[in-house]
């Protein structure tokens, strides 16, 4: 099983992803051929978040 395989059994769910560039919490929309999109809300906005596969040091699921 690949990395693109076990994100796509987290879609929809709330998630942490960790990168070489820093920590993003979400919840995991979208998982394709090389990127993710992770979408969260701050304030009143809702933001998108595109992170490429190769970047992705750690992806964690969050229980609540």
């Amino acid at each position: 099983m690949t990395f693109r395989d076990k994100a796509l059994r987290l879609c929809g769910h709330n998630v942490r992803v960790t990168t070489r560039k820093g920590t993003f919490t979400g919840r995991l929309t979208s998982v394709g051929t090389d990127f993710l999109v992770l979408s969260s809300i701050t304030g009143r906005r809702r933001r998108n978040r595109i992170i490429r596969l190769v970047e992705i040091i750690a992806l964690l699921s969050l229980l609540r």
